[in-house]
């Protein structure tokens, strides 16, 4: 293995963070890889998906070691130009959508995992008509909480059929993957589901390719809600022990 590439949201990422304290550093310093970590604050599991399956097409799967974190069902991607935002349940009732096309540390792109071609990717792409397009799809997010009967069960079976189909990918590409849910702080409403068409999916799911945390397992900051230094450098040794068995 030469290469660890990582995709997940802000529990990935390092919320705020400095990158040496986050666990997707910590784990390639410990495994001596180099580190491609796509993670970004915000990411829906379907940008996730989207940007992982763009970036790792290009990739030996030979020399790469894939870790995917598993995100919340509610967030959804908003694709413009050669980017990705996405859009949060806290987004509802907020009005700063224009900062989500001008933020280095929320967008990100399937054509690459250069931080200067995206940077350059960023400035291209933020303009009035972006932050046009994110205001109406507010809209529509806020439409769709208010009026769908089904929502959460929709939510979850979306994330799922996504979870489902990245393990496709990367079994199909012979990756050497796992895929990190943080329990009750994170994706566990979405893994211990009684719904019978979530049930049915999951039935597709490896979970021998699960790395699960308990939210008493991980040291978390009060100020942030995620993980602080201690609870990433806890979830790396985890990890750490779990792919070099």
């Amino acid at each position: 293995m030469k290469n660890l590439y990582v995709n997940g949201c802000s529990y990935t990422a390092g919320d705020t963070l400095d990158d040496k304290h986050i666990w997707p550093y910590l784990v390639s310093k410990k495994t001596n890889l180099n580190l491609i970590n796509q993670s970004k604050n915000g990411n829906s599991f379907q940008s996730i998906v989207f940007n992982s399956v763009n970036h790792l097409s290009s990739m030996d799967a030979k020399n790469t070691m894939v870790l995917i974190g598993i995100t919340w069902a509610s967030r959804y991607m908003v694709q413009f130009g050669d980017s990705v935002v996405n859009i949060t349940n806290e987004d509802l009732e907020r009005k700063d959508t224009e900062v989500k096309f001008s933020s280095f540390r929320r967008i990100s792109s399937p054509k690459t995992t250069s931080d200067k071609e995206l940077f350059d990717l960023m400035n291209f792409d933020y303009n009035e008509c972006s932050s046009e397009v994110l205001k109406r799809f507010m809209d529509f997010y806020k439409s769709l909480v208010q009026h769908d009967y089904n929502l959460k069960n929709n939510q979850i079976l979306n994330l799922l059929t996504n979870l489902i189909l990245l393990q496709g990918f990367l079994k199909d590409k012979k990756f050497d993957y796992k895929f990190i849910s943080f329990g009750s702080l994170f994706g566990e409403n979405v893994l211990s589901s009684n719904c019978e068409q979530h049930k049915l999916i999951l039935n597709h799911f490896d979970y021998k390719n699960l790395i699960y945390f308990d939210k008493n397992s991980v040291d978390i900051c009060e100020v942030t809600d995620h993980p602080s230094k201690l609870g990433c450098k806890q979830i790396s040794e985890v990890i750490h022990d779990i792919i070099n068995r």
